[in-house]
């Protein structure tokens, strides 16, 4: 009962700070849309990791496409770019795309996933060309199909049931990155970022639910701190926002990784931490 009180109680305070955030971008109609196509490819290199296992996984890489569509609000009055690209993901984590060299022993894997997702920021311009610097937040929901090619030794009882939960079926999860896009032209940009993507052994509702609006009271915070630096000093704004969102969700899918469903409790969640690199194309 004490939990679902907590979950009301955080639904509310977040129904209050979307309702500041919806003001804010109807604030005397001065948002201008302009939606576009987009294509995102891009490359990573990650490592597997879950906590408390024993054994250790080998190398992988990533390969990540996402198409979807951009929306940039431009507010006429005070020259403020909001950029948001809402996308459909597909990708693969796998040893065999892996460059590094492999070490005898360790656990080879190949895991497909797919999701939806949201990546967004303001865009800090130079002059009146094209050329920008999009410091960017962007998360995700994940089904991720685990496939490994090689399992602990059947003496390791505790590493390979803890394993096989995941292996061969496609788990509910999170995903969240953090990075820099830089926009060489009006339809071409250069990406660096840093990805978390946790993956649970199973999904409870309830459980969940409350730690997704745990976390989504939190932004509602920081986007009511940021529009108030916005107003004022849009490039401020825009590294501000930059940096207190993705600290706060690093913070959140550290906690994660060890409890899936923090502070509800649960498993650890088997994780991907991806140094990625990429092009975004628009139309």
């Amino acid at each position: 009962m004490k939990k679902i009180i907590i979950i009301l109680f955080l639904f509310a305070i977040f129904s209050n700070a979307n309702a500041q955030h919806e003001h804010w971008d109807n604030w005397h109609d001065d948002w201008l849309h302009i939606k576009h196509p987009v294509i995102e490819i891009s490359y990573g290199i990650s490592k597997t990791n879950l906590d408390g296992f024993s054994s250790k996984f080998e190398n992988v890489s990533s390969a990540d496409i996402k198409l979807g569509f951009s929306n940039e609000k431009y507010h006429s009055r005070k020259g403020l770019t909001k950029y948001i690209f809402a996308y459909f993901n597909f990708g693969n984590h796998s040893s065999d795309i892996d460059a590094r060299e492999k070490t005898a022993g360790n656990l080879e894997s190949s895991s497909w996933r797919f999701g939806f997702g949201r990546k967004e920021g303001y865009p800090i311009r130079f002059g009146e060309g094209s050329f920008s610097i999009l410091p960017y937040t962007s998360g995700q929901m994940t089904w991720t199909r685990l496939g490994m090619n090689s399992l602990p030794d059947s003496s390791n009882l505790t590493d390979l049931n803890r394993l096989l939960l995941f292996d061969k079926s496609f788990r509910f999860g999170h995903a969240w990155e953090g990075g820099l896009s830089v926009n060489v032209s009006r339809n071409f940009a250069l990406n660096a970022g840093y990805e978390r993507s946790n993956t649970y052994q199973r999904y409870l509702f309830w459980k969940n639910t409350g730690s997704v609006l745990i976390e989504e009271v939190g932004v509602g915070l920081i986007d009511g701190f940021v529009r108030k630096i916005l107003r004022r000093e849009p490039v401020a704004g825009s590294i501000v926002n930059f940096v207190l969102k993705n600290a706060y969700y690093f913070g959140i899918y550290q906690l994660r990784s060890k409890e899936m469903n923090w502070p509800f409790g649960g498993e650890a969640a088997l994780n991907f931490d991806t140094f990625k690199f990429g092009v975004t194309v628009t139309f």
